[in-house]
């Protein structure tokens, strides 16, 4: 079965050359060997930078993960960077998969839509506001003051709008994340996050949250990071609890899967890496049966993607 995942952590590895995209590795649980294992159609690749760093510094750091991913994974043949919609078709009718930058917090941006536009003309379509701590855009979701939108982030989401580029609520702080549905009235998704009403971790998003996300027509990845998942000893019986809880809130048609490979501070038993997929969607066909399976797999988010990116590449 096909899988899109929009969430893994594979970029700033290969920035700091601790291992090769071609190299099959454990050190890199979602290297091309991997998702090609896989059946990885679709990868959504983060660009994360440490937010304790100087803006300058993160700017930098993005930009060697972006160089990094057009000199190690979009350079490849049965690889294309998709940046619209007339790119996800021709990578479809060759047979590629497809890869998408995103950016997952907004440090590096300097509160500048300039940067933004910037990095929109690089091929980013996603932007997460913040990570855990507070930047110029908000705050995130482990900063105490838990406060929204500064001005500069009201200006940065406009300009996203503008650009259609996707608003990724992972990690923003419920205040901004409140901010960000009261600003805006199209798409939003989370690439990354699971159900507070399962698990109560300040990661995962609320039952409104989630209604909202549907009602919008946007979408949401479950992910693996075990912490966001369960209490300790975490299964994928405990991921099947947060997917059965966003489908008895009619999420049919807008979740599916954000594993943050790369990026996980422990493994989940059978999801550790992204050839895991293979065997997890024989319990996926199983438990829900094979059109479901793939609409949570694949057909979900790329749906989300025809939705939500520009029609054509800008020049």
């Amino acid at each position: 079965m096909l899988v899109a995942d929009a969430h893994v952590d594979v970029l700033m590895k290969l920035a700091e050359g601790r291992v090769a995209f071609l190299e099959d590795s454990p050190d890199l649980r979602a290297n091309y060997h991997s998702l090609r294992e896989g059946g990885v159609a679709t990868q959504v690749f983060a660009l994360y930078v440490d937010p304790s760093l100087d803006s300058y510094t993160q700017l930098a750091v993005v930009l060697r993960q972006i160089d990094a991913f057009y000199q190690q994974i979009a350079v490849l043949a049965d690889v294309r960077a998709v940046r619209s919609r007339e790119d996800l078709r021709v990578a479809r009718q060759q047979g590629q998969m497809v890869a998408i930058l995103s950016l997952e917090g907004g440090g590096c941006l300097r509160g500048s839509v300039e940067i933004l536009r910037i990095l929109y003309r690089l091929g980013v379509r996603g932007v997460g506001l913040t990570w855990n701590d507070a930047n110029e855009l908000a705050d995130g979701c482990g900063e105490l003051r838990g406060a929204g939108l500064t001005r500069a982030g009201r200006d940065v989401l406009r300009e996203m709008q503008h650009l259609s580029m996707w608003i990724d609520l992972a990690h923003l702080h419920d205040a901004g994340v409140r901010d960000v549905l009261r600003l805006t009235d199209g798409p939003v998704m989370a690439s990354h996050a699971n159900a507070r009403a399962v698990h109560p971790h300040r990661r995962n998003l609320t039952d409104d949250v989630i209604r909202e996300i549907i009602r919008r027509d946007g979408w949401m990845g479950l992910t693996f990071q075990p912490s966001f998942v369960g209490r300790n000893p975490v299964s994928i019986d405990d991921v099947f609890r947060h997917l059965d809880h966003v489908l008895d809130l009619g999420g049919h048609r807008h979740v599916g899967f954000g594993s943050d490979f790369d990026g996980t501070s422990a493994d989940i038993p059978g999801l550790a890496a992204s050839r895991d997929y293979r065997a997890f969607a024989e319990r996926l066909c199983d438990r829900y049966g094979q059109d479901l399976a793939q609409d949570f797999l694949f057909g979900n988010f790329e749906a989300f993607l025809m939705r939500q990116l520009p029609s054509t590449s800008p020049l």
